[in-house]
């Protein structure tokens, strides 16, 4: 009789331990993991952003990170953590950005970056939330009011910029240099009627005295692209945390609104995602 009550008390503990498991198991699985796990731990996201990047991302006369791309971080941290006080901004340039992210240096990209097949192969995009393409910084004198009346004219330009062969397909006539200093130069000596370079740079540019009175873009940018936010491949649960930030911000207008507020030129791009994500929310 001993020997069968001690049968049964070891079956009652068996199955007792099999629950508490389960309920483990349920636990942990409705608990987030990885990237996003680790940030609801820290309570604190990492961001990758621009500092010399006006006016997306850069340093203000206060020594504070300001822009575009820093008010869209504190939204999307405020988004995930409820305040977007909780996040740490790590400086990042093109040649680095992604390198950061695949370390773990930074949780997440907001850095101006294009979403190309290329970098996908490296890192994984969230929904693209801006978009620039191929701007044209002239001078306000100067009768050019379509891409067509730069035919057979100079055009300062990049070397290795990919928008070279489609702008030298046009008959334009490009004149390229390593760097954005030396094309500046020639664009203020005469040497080209106009620099073209990403519209989302030129903003920035004309946003300096020296440049704002004379200067302008008069051309809808062409060759567009888009922009997205890098993740570390494989972090499904932070990536869809990340997208429903960024369709939740579209839709209240907050990018739209923010180009105002960065004085950026209106894309139809940002108003289109707008319009878009309201439909998605709705």
């Amino acid at each position: 009789m001993l020997n069968n009550l001690h049968k049964s008390l070891s079956i009652a503990t068996l199955a007792v331990s099999l629950i508490a498991a389960t309920v483990s198991i349920t636990a942990c699985s409705e608990t987030e993991t990885g990237t996003l796990g680790a940030i609801k731990e820290k309570d604190k996201i990492v961001i990758g952003v621009k500092t010399d990047y006006t006016p997306f991302g850069f340093i203000d006369s206060d020594g504070k990170n300001a822009g575009l791309e820093i008010d869209i971080a504190r939204k999307l941290t405020e988004e995930i953590l409820d305040s977007e006080e909780k996040v740490e901004f790590v400086p990042v340039v093109a040649a680095n950005r992604i390198e950061f992210l695949k370390q773990g240096k930074v949780d997440l990209v907001i850095a101006t970056m294009t979403d190309t097949e290329e970098r996908r192969q490296e890192i994984d995009f969230s929904e693209n939330y801006y978009s620039s393409g191929t701007g044209l910084l002239t001078k306000k004198d100067n009768d050019i009011k379509t891409w067509e009346d730069l035919k057979g004219k100079k055009v300062c330009g990049i070397q290795g910029a990919f928008y070279n062969k489609d702008l030298t397909e046009m008959e334009i006539e490009m004149v390229n240099f390593p760097g954005t200093a030396e094309a500046y130069k020639a664009l203020k000596d005469g040497r080209c009627i106009g620099f073209a370079y990403d519209d989302s740079a030129l903003v920035g540019k004309l946003q300096e005295s020296d440049w704002s009175k004379d200067w302008h873009q008069p051309l809808e940018p062409i060759l567009q692209q888009p922009w997205g936010m890098g993740i570390r491949k494989g972090e499904e649960e932070f990536l869809g945390a990340v997208n429903d930030a960024i369709l939740k911000m579209e839709a209240e207008g907050f990018i739209v609104e923010g180009e105002k507020t960065w004085e950026i030129p209106s894309t139809e791009y940002a108003k289109e995602r707008m319009e878009k994500a309201k439909d998605k929310v709705e």
